[in-house]
């Protein structure tokens, strides 16, 4: 679990007009992911949470071919760095994601979590929230703690 003082860092907001946009984007937090970041991703179904991951991932060196992992619960995208992909959407609410494995896929990667509400903050060192604007529109909000040494944004 991520450990020790963290503080908010300014949010960033930004308006996507497309899914190319949106992963372009989630290319440029996949550049900056660390081992230990595990990022929640907010939003409701159809609001891009899949969209950004995929650039998330493809950022961080694995490549584009992501699928929210609903029934799987866990995949894992190799890459410059591992990033695990989580869906927590059909767990219940207070679960602990130990029993999924994260505690040891953050020494030496990092984590995306949809429906992140479903298990404790204290697990996430960012947040991008996808709020549906338009049929194409996004508005993205990345916000970051700064914990676990980092001292850089995201974006």
């Amino acid at each position: 679990m991520a450990s020790g003082t963290s503080e908010s860092v300014p949010a960033l907001t930004l308006r996507s007009h497309s899914a190319d946009e949106t992963r372009a984007l989630g290319r440029r937090i996949g550049v900056s992911l660390v081992a230990g970041d595990c990022i929640a991703l907010r939003g409701g179904i159809g609001a891009g949470k899949t969209v950004i991951a995929q650039g998330i991932v493809a950022g961080a060196g694995g490549g584009e071919d992501v699928r929210s992992p609903t029934f799987l619960l866990h995949a894992v995208h190799p890459g410059r760095i591992a990033v695990h992909h989580l869906d927590l959407y059909r767990l219940e609410m207070g679960t602990d994601l130990r029993v999924l494995g994260i505690d040891e896929a953050l020494l030496d990667g990092a984590a995306l979590v949809e429906w992140p509400e479903r298990t404790a903050a204290e697990w996430f060192t960012a947040e991008v929230r996808l709020e549906i604007v338009s049929p194409v529109a996004r508005d993205i909000t990345v916000s970051i703690r700064q914990s676990r040494g980092r001292r850089d944004s995201l974006v």
